[in-house]
């Protein structure tokens, strides 16, 4: 805070905010917010109508100018204290009366976050991790190898031939000691066979790229079950994207492949042969480069982070395109199908598995928009 000119002004990160004080009553009336006065003390000492003083305490806190009244939580230790002071500090730039940034870290803490595919999905962990999320669920089959290690940087060579779920958990509890993880060794060949393992998760993310086209709707239906949130994954050469779905709100995966399917005629085609085995599969590698999968997965991370502690809003659109080569975020949303098998009116009463990809090649082809 400054003054000068008749004008007191609040040094923001990127801005400042400026009143007009040429009588020093916004300054003197600042000084005496040290959190023991009520809103009426506050009135009589400033020599302001109650309603005024109303309005200026509103102000200042809407500009996070003003800190919670809570002091440090017993729900954190002394050791969490100084682990999370960075991420305390943090969170301060968004506190305000009703929000400390204590209870940020809190809920953090409290939260639940299943993590389905441990390639790229091993990186969102290790960010939940060090974020301080109380509860990680791994959840994978496969083994690491050599060739994963270009990106998925949080095993190491030690880690060679070891299950991803055994080598991640050791991982994360050498990096985080005050934090659960729990690993779940699993071939997803199912929605039910998923139910178990993210149950009870505050959110899910979906990072898992087989079995093709059915993985993610394994991942889907049972989060749609379940009725929890989930984010998704892919990256490619040059783009990448990450798209979050929320049950009853927005568009699910089999919406988006609908919408896919139905706008790009030739992609249903390409995708209907590959799926019937007309069209052989070519194996280009995994175009996964590390920091590409540090930029995106530290995204979703993010956007986690905002979900569980209400610090800030998610971003208003679901899908996110991040172009690598210029390093540019754009985004858009995800059209709800009314028809769609999954979340529309076309979902099954009972069960929680996906239709056959038959069945989504019937409604895509229907021809009726999605949406």
């Amino acid at each position: 805070m400054s003054l000068g000119d008749g004008v007191i002004r609040f040094k923001m990160e990127r801005a400042s905010l400026e009143i007009p004080d040429p009588e020093g009553t916004v300054h003197a009336f600042v000084r005496l917010l040290d959190g023991t006065r009520t809103i009426a003390e506050l009135s009589q000492e400033a020599g302001l109508t109650l309603g005024d003083t109303e309005d200026a305490v509103a102000l200042l806190d809407r500009h996070r100018l003003l800190e919670a009244e809570s002091t440090e939580p017993s729900a954190l230790t002394e050791r969490e204290l100084v682990r999370y002071k960075n991420n305390l500090t943090y969170f301060s730039l968004h506190e305000s009366l009703t929000n400390s940034r204590y209870d940020c870290q809190v809920k953090l803490k409290n939260a639940k976050v299943a993590v389905v595919g441990l390639g790229g999905g091993s990186v969102i962990a290790a960010w939940l991790a060090a974020m301080g999320v109380g509860t990680i669920v791994g959840v994978d089959c496969d083994r690491v190898e050599l060739n994963n290690l270009n990106r998925q940087f949080f095993y190491t060579e030690k880690d060679v031939g070891e299950y991803k779920t055994v080598a991640l958990k050791r991982r994360l509890e050498e990096l985080n000691g005050d934090i659960r993880v729990e690993a779940v060794q699993l071939k997803v060949d199912s929605a039910a066979s998923l139910l178990q393992a993210i149950s009870g998760a505050d959110f899910v993310v979906g990072a898992i790229d087989t079995p093709p086209l059915l993985g993610s709707r394994y991942v889907n239906s049972a989060c749609l079950h379940l009725n929890i949130p989930a984010y998704y994954v892919s990256i490619g050469n040059k783009l990448g994207f990450y798209y979050r779905v929320d049950p009853t709100e927005s568009g699910c995966t089999d919406c988006r492949l609908l919408h896919i399917m139905r706008t790009e005629p030739e992609l249903l085609e390409t995708t209907k042969r590959k799926w019937n085995r007309a069209e052989p599969d070519a194996d280009f590698g995994n175009p996964g480069f590390a920091p590409n999968v540090a930029v995106i997965t530290s995204l979703i991370a993010s956007e986690i982070a905002k979900r569980l502690t209400g610090y800030g809003e998610p971003f208003p659109m679901p899908f996110g395109l991040i172009d690598f080569q210029g390093m540019s975020v754009s985004h858009r949303n995800i059209p709800k199908a009314d028809d769609c098998p999954s979340c529309g009116r076309g979902r099954p009463p009972e069960g929680p598995e996906p239709v056959p990809m038959e069945k989504l090649f019937a409604l895509a082809e229907s021809g009726v928009p999605a949406g």
